[in-house]
């Protein structure tokens, strides 16, 4: 009887089998699951994690952690064709086993204890704004006053436990306490006099959206899709629906209650697939969907593309085209009580052919879902189409082979859509305006009265990819002050600003830059 001896040398295999030819070829390398998960890594992951976000964020995440991300998170769809034992050696190879260990308790905050709550002499401030109408203003009595003599009161840190890093969540406000989720996963209840914390929620994924309080009730999503509802005094979790079955759904943008409904705004990070020329991109469509604040029922959802997805050829990879998709929602809704209405602000397309809901304001009802008008917005010098994904990046790919056909091309990659959300304010002379503002760099009124018709529109910016305007704008009636990202990585510069401009008129009264 022979033996058979295997030794592990840099993966390598040796057969000490006596009975084995002297000229026989050697036997194939026995793989470690280091080496199944190094192949996986340089073929579907390295493009990513091992330039734009680096390595480091792996070690907070647990094996767990990764192998959800892969199998049921934001990775899934990049991890397509890799077998469960293949996500399971990322896992391990990845993953740190001791990460629970290592972080603090509760999402690091410290408990309250009963005598904590003092004067509650705090704004209410209930979402993405203190009103549905997102226009960020509160006419506070010291306001002014108290700028000027403002000093820190209590901080609290966010404890570095997330793959991404970031304090940049909006915060509620309601009853003396304020409400902030972070991307470390965790939501938190603190006190506004103290920082300590009444309670910590711990969710399924990381938050990027803001909360929102309501009917007794602290609403806001995930960037998993979820979409929860928790006792304001307790934390209790008292419903969670998971918004969406498409691939890569997320909830990016805060969600907005108000009359015992919370609107939420549904994206997608599809686009990412651009990043592989030879797979398909993409098929998502953007959508939004309110819920009763109290219990959780679905009361609509409604998709900002109404035409079927369709086959349209394959690219010169020999990938699968689909179309149209896209239109995705990054930003808080807007509520008009008075019409009835929720305002929609949407991204670009990914793929093609172009609909008109695409870089567009839509108009639906507030009760129903159902869509009363849509205003495109979509850049001219686009050709008034914007239909972009990552792939038409040429850092991607300088030949471009994955990108949309009906892309503007070198010169104009497209991205030029809504990542504020709109506003409704009563001007000086008593009429409704809407107010939007593009990556594209340009601010534009809209009569809501007229299914959106331009009022006037002004461009303070270049506008880019993350330049324009981002994130959010806020107007006291006479002014809306406008803030330009304009950030370019070709010129490693960002040309930033503060502008106000007249409702009435659409005229630049000042522009503040920020450092270069």
């Amino acid at each position: 009887m022979t033996g058979l001896l295997l030794l592990s040398l840099s993966g390598a295999a040796f057969s000490a089998d006596p009975a084995a030819p002297s000229g026989a070829a050697p036997a194939p390398a026995v793989k470690t699951m280091q080496d199944v998960a190094t192949e996986a890594f340089a073929g579907h992951c390295a493009q990513c994690h091992a330039s734009v976000f680096g390595m480091e964020g792996f070690r907070k995440l647990t094996p767990k952690e990764v192998y959800a991300a892969l199998r049921r998170g934001p990775m899934q769809e990049l991890a397509t064709g890799l077998d469960d034992g293949v996500l399971h050696a990322l896992a391990q190879a990845f993953g740190n086993p001791d990460a629970e260990r290592q972080r603090p308790p509760d999402g690091g905050a410290v408990r309250c204890s009963a005598s904590a709550p003092g004067k509650d002499d705090t704004a209410t401030w209930r979402s993405w704004a203190a009103d549905p109408g997102n226009t960020r203003f509160i006419d506070h009595p010291h306001g002014k006053a108290a700028i000027g003599s403002m000093q820190l009161k209590w901080s609290f840190t966010f404890p570095d436990i997330g793959f991404v890093q970031g304090g940049d969540n909006s915060v509620a406000v309601a009853n003396g306490r304020l409400y902030v989720g972070n991307q470390n996963r965790w939501l938190y209840a603190l006190d506004a006099q103290t920082g300590c914390a009444y309670w910590t929620f711990r969710a399924d994924a990381a938050i990027r959206s803001g909360a929102a309080v309501e009917a007794g009730v602290v609403t806001f999503g995930d960037l998993w899709g979820n979409v929860y509802g928790l006792d304001e005094k307790t934390g209790a979790l008292k419903w969670r629906h998971r918004v969406d079955t498409q691939s890569f759904v997320r909830i990016t943008g805060s969600v907005t209650a108000d009359e015992g409904r919370v609107f939420v705004p549904v994206s997608y990070l599809q686009e990412a697939l651009g990043l592989h020329p030879d797979r398909s991109c993409c098929t998502a469509n953007g959508s939004a969907a309110a819920y009763d604040a109290r219990t959780g029922k679905a009361l609509w959802q409604t998709y900002m593309i109404e035409q079927p997805l369709q086959y349209q050829g394959r690219t010169p990879k020999g990938a699968n085209r689909f179309g149209p998709s896209g239109a995705v929602i990054f930003t808080p809704p807007t509520l008009d009580p008075e019409r009835g209405l929720v305002y929609l602000a949407t991204g670009n397309q990914t793929t093609g052919p172009y609909v008109p809901e695409s870089d567009a304001i839509v108009a639906v009802d507030a009760k129903t879902g159902a869509r009363r008008w849509v205003k495109t917005l979509a850049p001219e010098k686009f050709g008034s189409q914007d239909i972009y994904h990552l792939g038409c990046e040429l850092w991607v790919d300088p030949s471009r082979q994955g990108c949309p056909p009906e892309n503007p091309g070198p010169g104009g990659h497209g991205d030029r859509d809504f990542a504020a959300p709109v506003m409704i304010v009563q001007r000086a002379d008593g009429k409704d305006v809407l107010v939007a503002g593009s990556k594209d760099g340009i601010l534009y009124a809209l009569d809501p009265d007229a299914k959106g018709k331009v009022l006037w529109q002004l461009r303070l910016g270049d506008g880019g990819e993350i330049g324009g305007i981002e994130y959010g704008m806020a107007t006291d009636g006479k002014l809306v002050y406008a803030p330009i990202s304009d950030v370019d990585f070709e010129k490693n510069s960002a040309d930033g600003s503060l502008n106000a401009v007249d409702l009435m008129t659409g005229k630049l009264v000042w522009r503040t830059p920020t450092p270069r």
